[in-house]
């Protein structure tokens, strides 16, 4: 299998090393991903999610694992191209998925473990300090808070995946303390109609989209990794695990992680989470939505992952149990997986199951984690521009979709694969919240 890996790297090496091709290729008419609210062009130069970053995140890997290879050489022309799209358009925002944050980690990545790219990582990690307080002051300024202000993909969450990297750095280390600082402020209660409620929920006025709001009217608590409570408690536990323990961290910590044991689904045979908790619901104890999916960004692996880390922290075994049980079922089930990628594919189920083997030593985590892989191998198209295909379904239509992202995009599943296959070199999983502290 390793072969076979190793043959995979090689090609989407190949197929990503042609800029104009890939532009030729992802402006194409029909690659336009039509969300039910306009079509969107999946690629975008300075998004760690859709652009460049990963290409260069992904050779920067693949460099340490064949540095023999001419990988590294093309990585540098990326990168350059990178740095002369930052002298035009500059830093609008320090996000992880389309920011400062994440083009930093790519550049990490791809930096021969800190021989390279010194100054301009400098430079960026300057960027991020100098503007943090602004940035935390405008979340503590608002009646409400929205997803994107502390989520891994927009959010605060993702920012200080990236710091606490550099958590030696005594800037980049009260950085981080000062985003703990305003995660713990949004986590703490709220009144809405004279009740006390988590400070994780979101109001109407607050979601992503007017479907969103539609759907629900009342506000909701969102228990997805991508967006919600999962990502609050893993960076709360990833702080902790660096010395950075505020006032309250621990309670909040325990509190984020009892909520998310409450509002489990579970039968004699059966134990999942779904996407979103209505307010209705959460008045009432009772889980009417039962929609779910086992991928990184919401269903099962988020969530019990994020139990997973706090119960170790904690010393909470029955975490870890719920944790594992789940997390085996959610392997197994694959419930709307059908796509290779990262993000709500089969590359970020398979990884985050190597994870639990990683922390936990089971071995059947391993070995589902190779069943996986083989499964995303197989789904690999020599014949397609990137090897590895977006699939999105509308209604009951399967259309596919050309991306060179982290997300989901060719990247994020080559990135998986070796990391299960052949070991992880660069911590380009802290832009998912899964890296190791």
């Amino acid at each position: 299998m390793h072969e076979a890996v190793d043959q995979i790297v090689a090609s989407v090496a190949d197929k990503l090393q042609n800029y104009e091709n890939i532009l030729e290729v992802v402006n194409e008419k029909g690659n336009f991903i039509d969300t039910g609210e306009g079509l969107v062009n999946p690629f975008h130069e300075l998004a760690l999610s859709h652009g460049l970053p990963a290409i260069c995140m992904l050779y920067g890997e693949m460099n340490e694992h064949y540095p023999d290879r001419d990988w590294d050489r093309i990585a540098h022309q990326y990168m350059q191209r990178i740095g002369r799209h930052l002298q035009e358009e500059g830093i609008h925002s320090l996000s992880m998925f389309s920011g400062a944050a994440g083009v930093a980690l790519a550049s990490v990545c791809v930096s021969r473990q800190g021989q390279r790219y010194g100054s301009f990582i400098a430079n960026l990690n300057a960027i991020i300090t100098e503007r943090i307080d602004e940035h935390l002051e405008h979340i503590r300024g608002q009646d409400d808070i929205s997803m994107g202000d502390y989520d891994p993909i927009s959010g605060i969450t993702g920012i200080t995946a990236y710091t606490l990297l550099f958590h030696q750095d005594p800037a980049m280390y009260e950085a981080s303390r000062k985003i703990i600082q305003c995660l713990l402020y949004v986590c703490r209660d709220k009144q809405l109609n004279s009740e006390a409620i988590p400070g994780w929920y979101i109001s109407s006025e607050k979601q992503f989209s007017p479907r969103d709001a539609q759907r629900w009217p009342e506000g909701c608590f969102n228990i997805g990794l991508s967006h919600g409570v999962p990502s609050l408690l893993i960076t709360l536990c990833q702080a902790h695990s660096v010395g950075i323990n505020e006032p309250g961290q621990n309670e909040c910590i325990r509190k984020l992680a009892q909520f998310l044991v409450e509002h489990r689904i579970e039968s004699e045979d059966e134990i999942f989470w779904g996407s979103h908790i209505s307010l209705q619901e959460y008045n009432s104890g009772n889980l009417t939505g039962r929609y779910t999916r086992d991928a990184w960004c919401y269903g099962s692996p988020g969530v019990a992952y994020s139990l997973l880390i706090a119960g170790k922290l904690m010393e909470e075994e029955h975490y870890i149990l719920l944790a594992t049980r789940a997390m085996k079922q959610a392997a197994r089930r694959q419930k709307e997986i059908y796509c290779p990628t990262f993000c709500h594919g089969l590359s970020g189920l398979a990884y985050i199951v190597h994870r639990f083997y990683e922390e936990t030593d089971d071995e059947e985590f391993l070995q589902l984690s190779f069943l996986l892989g083989e499964q995303v191998i197989s789904m690999y198209r020599e014949d397609t521009p990137f090897g590895f295909e977006t699939l999105e379904r509308n209604q009951e239509d399967m259309k596919q979709y050309h991306n060179v992202g982290l997300i989901d995009g060719a990247a994020g599943a080559v990135l998986a694969l070796l990391a299960i296959y052949k070991g992880k070199k660069t911590p380009w999983d802290a832009a998912f919240l899964l890296r190791r502290c």
